[in-house]
């Protein structure tokens, strides 16, 4: 009987963890992804010195003080990641249910913007995002414990920013700047989670889950010309509030079925970042930047306007640290309409290793090497980058690995 009881409530606890993939769980250190413009990101993404172009309202929008013509930009973004977890679909702590230890998905997506100076020395910039968009497939029949059938989980939680942004010259040398962001967050989950309990008859547990909400986020940048060799950068994002809501059904045969309104909020978290941009050689620019996500504080807290044994409030579990990241890049004209960039990033783990699971999302220190290639006709432009990355972790005598590779292609218009 105690044991049943056991399983049983690992049922309940499984339903819970997976019903929304724990959403937050999905933003690791990883979160501020790596940016915006292939040529940026092939340059590890340090740039906040020196982006002057239109992907400076995502990097520094005190760059756009450096933009001299009308410019304006799309870039594609396609790869997959790979995860592993030595104990499988983890449930706080109680060890793996199911034998499946790795993990693969594929994504696709870009983002968009503008620049058109305006008087002697300011600039105008707007653009859209995707900080995010990070889904989950998890399927497997060959459960490790007893009393279980298998589990067919789909979701996905993304976020798009909108932003405006406005920079001025200051003076000779320094620029600062203002910018809004306007943020969209949604979320779903589908789970099918089969088990035998409280009798010999398999039953099915069915959780779905859709959701959106917005939030406002503030942005800061400034930009000093030490000399005509030598820039120094700074940027600052307020974070913001995100409240998503929506719809939650949940049903088995067992206890019968449940529908209600959810709310989670996601707290974008602040980000600051500084960066140092030196002129080698006429042709020949290196840069390096030093940012941090302010993560202390992140939760993952759902509530429901009707709970039920299916559907119930959730608390936060997170105790997650403030991660930060180094980025080091290089830029070299190769010729008059033809640039190379190399870069280099690092950055540390955000989530505690209570929170650590396939289920979610496994948030490893990660090495991230890229390269592109760039060439002018004209007005035109255009850029093919490429990046991968990948390191391992253990956190309470498990093992996990994250690594992947995506592809880059910008084309910007200057009129």
């Amino acid at each position: 009987m105690k044991a049943n009881a056991r399983i049983f409530g690992t049922v309940l606890a499984l339903g819970a963890w997976a019903l929304v993939l724990r959403p937050a769980s999905a933003l690791a250190s990883g979160y501020e992804f790596d940016g915006v413009g292939a040529r940026a990101v092939a340059r590890g993404g340090a740039v906040i010195a020196d982006a002057p172009d239109w992907t400076a309202i995502y990097w520094n929008p005190a760059n756009l003080t450096d933009v001299t013509r009308r410019q304006a930009g799309l870039e594609l973004k396609a790869g997959k990641s790979y995860t592993h977890d030595g104990d499988s679909f983890d449930i706080n702590g109680a060890g793996g249910i199911f034998s499946k230890k790795n993990c693969g998905s594929s994504f696709f997506f870009g983002s968009a913007g503008a620049v058109t100076p305006l008087t002697a020395g300011s600039a105008l910039g707007f653009g859209v995002y995707l900080p995010l968009l990070q889904g989950a497939d998890f399927s497997d029949d060959r459960p490790l414990s007893p009393g279980f059938s298998g589990i067919d989980y789909k979701g996905h939680l993304g976020i798009a920013v909108a932003n405006v942004s406005y920079a001025r010259r200051l003076t000779g040398r320094l620029s600062g700047a203002v910018g809004l962001d306007l943020v969209y967050g949604a979320l779903s989950s589908d789970l099918d989670l089969g088990y035998y309990l409280p009798g010999p008859t398999p039953d099915t547990l069915k959780r779905k889950l859709e959701g959106d909400g917005f939030g406002v986020e503030g942005v800061l940048g400034a930009k000093y010309k030490v000399s005509d060799r030598l820039s120094l950068g700074a940027v600052f994002r307020s974070g913001a509030r995100v409240d998503i809501k929506g719809d939650a059904k949940a049903s088995d045969v067992y206890r019968g079925s449940e529908s209600t309104d959810f709310k989670f909020l996601l707290k974008q978290p602040p980000t600051s970042g500084v960066g140092a941009a030196w002129r080698y050689r006429s042709n020949l620019t290196f840069t390096c930047d030093f940012a941090q996500t302010w993560w202390r504080g992140f939760s993952d807290k759902t509530t429901y306007a009707q709970q039920g044994p299916l559907l119930s409030d959730t608390p936060n579990t997170f105790d997650w640290k403030n991660s930060w990241k180094l980025r080091a890049g290089a830029l070299w004209n190769y010729s008059r309409d033809t640039d190379l960039m190399f870069g280099y990033a690092y950055d540390t783990p955000a989530i505690d290793a209570r929170s650590l699971d396939l289920s979610t999302a496994v948030d490893v220190p990660m090495h991230r090497v890229s390269a592109a290639v760039s060439h002018r006709w004209g007005d035109v432009e255009g850029t093919l980058a490429g990046l991968g990355g990948y390191n391992t972790r253990t956190a309470g005598g498990v093992h996990y690995s994250l690594g992947g590779w995506y592809f880059l292609g910008e084309l910007t218009y200057t009129f």
